[in-house]
């Protein structure tokens, strides 16, 4: 008996290490077709042209857009349908007055999360008022209304349809990572062609960005509904209809609400990249700012931007399940005071404030914008901590060695090795971290990026992504090293764990940008900005998902492995870092591609790379570089994507292999 098992060891060995062959073999032909067949320099005849094909498509636009029939019947009135929704909407929010947004978002927010939000969103109204940013803030809520309207129509539906049709799902997956995993500008160029400047392409821009978060949600909850329930609710005969409205939908309601938040989160992300193509409100108000390195106007925007954020999300959150128990044990008192609360404060503030005392707008004369405060704050950091401090240095120093030591050496060697070295590397990790397909599609993707390049040569495609891509790699790394110690650290310890907590989910509903405008007055214009940004808008997920990776781990697992003598350190080595690594992956593959789109929103203020070629393309009109850019990037965020997804399995491929 145990030499036939031998028998099956070996050859299961042998032809493990025969497919190993074959595929080094493989990826060492490719190196040479790549190395003879293209040369050391990247031959002039391997290039795609999109940039003199999407300026002639510009130029084929412009000429047809008031007679050909596709615009006639359809992008023209679906522009036109956005437009007037955001402008009925930016019209009823001015009718409302200032008390009248007031007290409807205190009531929304208690009727939907408690008293607690309800206060936290009261707060928020007010702050927006008192920086004295409320018209161009209420432009950015009547924007973020409609296009978390349109996501959430949409991707909701989509989600309960798929949830119900696995071959929907099937079909549909390969495109949503696709949409989550592009960067949020690269939405911005095919809308803009499309739709031209101003709302309509901002809308269409956050919808397809959000919109894939709300379907997956809302998939998610579907599957989530017990089986049990469904097989009670079909023994009573109810038919599929009626199964879905009183059994599903309200089963699944918390990840609805989840799918909601986050899609809100995600749309307020693309805020002030959307200024770029006209749409106005506070992210007009930063990106100006940024351009002209106004620090305190930049504050004094992004708190604004981040007071809507809250607004939003308390108005979205949904309340705990004690809170939900509590509330439908008096739910028809609750819904009577409400509807009384909103009739009386939406009739009295409306009618009264209007018509009677005229205050239509937060007055002015209560503003207390914190722009000068800000200034005075950060010239005093500038002449205190940027140029150093006896012993530890400052910021100043701190940004000369991160570039002259870390950031400038790791570009100097991608940009200078030879191109095809770096794709055959790419390719090799690739198919070493997760497979045949993966190195596939990792090739296709570099291949890609090689073959973006201006028609004059001004640009070298291929050299900005490589200063794009170190970037990226050195605030990976830091940011790991920082975000999987805390998070294994709380996912140990409850208390720390709740310390913790409150700080991580005000992090994930700040907008990205937001933390640029900080990093920028401590640190100066530059790629350390974009870096250090990045690491701090990375932090979250990754904790978040450690803690809840070790957090998870079955107790009688532990008690096992404690009852056979283990040490903490054995517990944490042994057991809970294997259980937890799909989750710690999944952390650290959100930390990328979040710490990706700040790199790239850094090119706004001086991180160069792919970020600078994207935003020179919207504000000079060359859309064709823009496009360019926008596709290097995607292809770059596809790579790190396929590659860190394949890590998760890396860990137990070595368990499996180390018990046989």
């Amino acid at each position: 008996m145990t030499s036939v098992v031998d028998e099956q060891r070996l050859a299961s060995l042998s032809r493990r290490y025969k497919g190993v062959g074959v595929n080094v073999a493989a990826v060492c032909c490719f190196a040479v077709i790549l190395r003879f067949g293209f040369g050391s320099a990247i031959p002039s005849w391997w290039n795609f042209r999109v940039e003199s094909v999407i300026d002639g498509f510009e130029e084929w636009l412009i000429l047809h857009r008031d007679t050909h029939w596709a615009f006639e019947y359809g992008i023209t009135p679906l522009a036109s349908l956005l437009r007037n929704c955001v402008q009925w909407t930016l019209n009823f929010l001015l009718f409302l007055t200032w008390p009248g947004l007031l007290m409807l978002v205190v009531v929304v927010a208690l009727r939907v999360s408690g008293l607690r939000a309800a206060a936290t969103g009261a707060s928020a109204v007010l702050s927006i008022g008192m920086l004295g940013m409320w018209e161009p803030s209420m432009q950015t809520i009547a924007l973020m209304a409609v296009a978390v309207a349109f996501a959430v129509g949409i991707g909701v539906p989509l989600g309960i349809f798929s949830a119900h049709h696995p071959r929907f799902e099937r079909s549909t997956k390969v495109v949503l990572d696709a949409m989550q995993v592009m960067p949020a500008y690269s939405y911005l160029m095919p809308c803009l062609l499309l739709f031209g400047i101003g709302y309509a392409p901002s809308v269409v821009a956050t919808v397809l960005f959000a919109m894939p978060a709300a379907l997956r949600f809302a998939a998610h909850g579907m599957k989530g509904v017990p089986s049990t329930l469904l097989e009670v609710g079909a023994a009573q005969g109810t038919t599929q209809r009626q199964t879905l409205r009183s059994i599903e939908l309200p089963v699944a309601r918390p990840a609805f609400v989840l799918g909601i938040n986050q899609t809100i989160n995600l749309g307020l992300g693309i805020v002030v990249i959307a200024a770029l193509v006209g749409s106005g409100g506070t992210g007009q108000n930063v990106l100006d700012a940024l351009q002209h390195l106004e620090i305190g106007n930049a504050f004094n925007a992004s708190f604004a931007i981040v007071a809507i954020a809250f607004m939003f999300d308390r108005m979205s959150a949904g309340r705990s399940g004690r809170q939900a128990r509590a509330f439908r044990s008096t739910r028809s008192t609750q819904r009577n005071w409400i509807e009384v609360g909103i009739g009386v404060s939406l009739v009295a503030t409306v009618v009264g404030f209007t018509k009677l005392a005229g205050v239509t707008i937060f007055p002015t004369n209560w503003g207390h914008p914190v722009d000068a405060p800000i200034d005075s704050f950060f010239e005093w950091i500038g002449n205190n901590f940027r140029t150093g401090v006896p012993i530890i240095g400052g910021t100043k120093s701190i940004s000369n060695f991160l570039v002259l030591n870390v950031l400038s050496p790791l570009r100097d060697f991608l940009v200078d090795r030879s191109w095809w070295i770096i794709v055959v590397s790419v390719v090799a990790i690739a198919f070493a971290s997760a497979g045949r397909r993966a190195a596939v599609s990792c090739a296709a993707a570099m291949l890609i990026i090689v073959a973006m390049r201006s028609e004059g040569g001004e640009v070298d495609m291929w050299s900005d992504a490589m200063n794009t891509l170190s970037q990226v790699l050195i605030a990976v790394v830091i940011t790991a090293s920082i975000a999987l110690p805390l998070g294994i650290i709380a996912g140990r310890s409850t208390k720390f764990f709740a310390l913790l907590r409150p700080v991580l989910d005000g992090a994930q509903v700040i907008p990205a940008f937001a933390y640029l405008v900080p990093v920028l007055g401590l640190f100066g214009p530059g790629r350390v900005a974009g870096v250090i940004a990045s690491i701090v808008y990375g932090l979250p997920p990754g904790i978040q998902l450690t803690a809840l990776g070790i957090r998870e781990v079955s107790p009688v697992t532990m008690e096992a492995a404690d009852s056979l003598g283990a040490t903490k350190w054995q517990m944490l080595r042994s057991v809970q870092i294997p259980l937890a690594w799909r989750s710690m992956i999944l952390g650290l593959n959100q930390t990328i591609l979040l710490v990706f789109s700040v790199v790239v929103i850094a090119g706004l203020v001086g991180g160069g790379g792919l970020g600078l070629d994207v935003v020179y393309g919207l504000t000079k009109s060359q859309l064709g570089l823009g496009m360019e850019a926008g596709v290097a990037i995607v292809a770059l965020a596809i790579v790190l994507d396929r590659i860190t997804q394949g890590w998760a399995n890396v860990f137990s491929r070595g368990r499996t292999a180390s018990h046989h």
